[in-house]
């Protein structure tokens, strides 16, 4: 345990560490699972078509809903990612690692993930919807694209950890600076 840091807030940290990376292996399994169980079954494709995004026709063959989860691997990589680093900065922090680098760099890749996640989100509702309206009849094809507030917090709570991130990686070279002097 280092000196720098009282027993009992590391406990806290330690405690907080322990929650978070519970969820985040709660998300890895609900998130890696979810496409999969989605597009296997076309009714509930056909559902989320119908209500969500209002197709009326779709083409629930298996090309198309294989090309529809190849698109929403692009949102469930860079969750996955994401959710690797936010692992690894509690795992950091669990250990008592507050101002050194390596918790700068997993937080800087959770800022990324993140950013990469709010355009992966669009990009990806926009190819699945394309996928399954391609082998519709011509006037009945689909090529949509939008964006939400979702979208845009995701980006700010990215840029946001990028710039944390860079405070925490300047606070840890400042620290072992002055650890050089003692």
């Amino acid at each position: 345990m280092p000196d720098s840091v009282p027993s009992d807030s590391l406990r806290r940290i330690r405690r907080l560490a322990w929650v978070v990376r519970s969820l985040c292996l709660l998300g890895v399994v609900v998130i890696g699972a979810l496409p999969f169980m989605f597009w296997a079954q076309p009714e509930w494709v056909a559902e989320v078509a119908g209500q969500t995004w209002n197709l009326d026709t779709v083409q629930l063959d298996v090309g198309p809903r294989l090309w529809g989860l190849a698109a929403m691997m692009l949102p469930t990589s860079a969750s996955l990612f994401a959710l690797w680093h936010m692992w690894s900065l509690f795992g950091c922090f669990a250990q008592g690692e507050l101002l050194t680098r390596r918790p700068a760099r997993h937080l800087r890749h959770l800022g990324l993930g993140l950013c990469t996640l709010a355009a992966a989100q669009p990009l990806s509702h926009t190819l699945a919807i394309l996928a399954l309206t391609w082998g519709n009849p011509p006037g009945q094809r689909r090529l949509w694209f939008g964006l939400s507030s979702d979208h845009y917090l995701a980006l700010l709570f990215g840029l946001l950890l990028l710039a944390l991130a860079q405070v925490l990686h300047e606070a840890a070279r400042v620290a072992d600076e002055n650890a050089e002097f003692v």
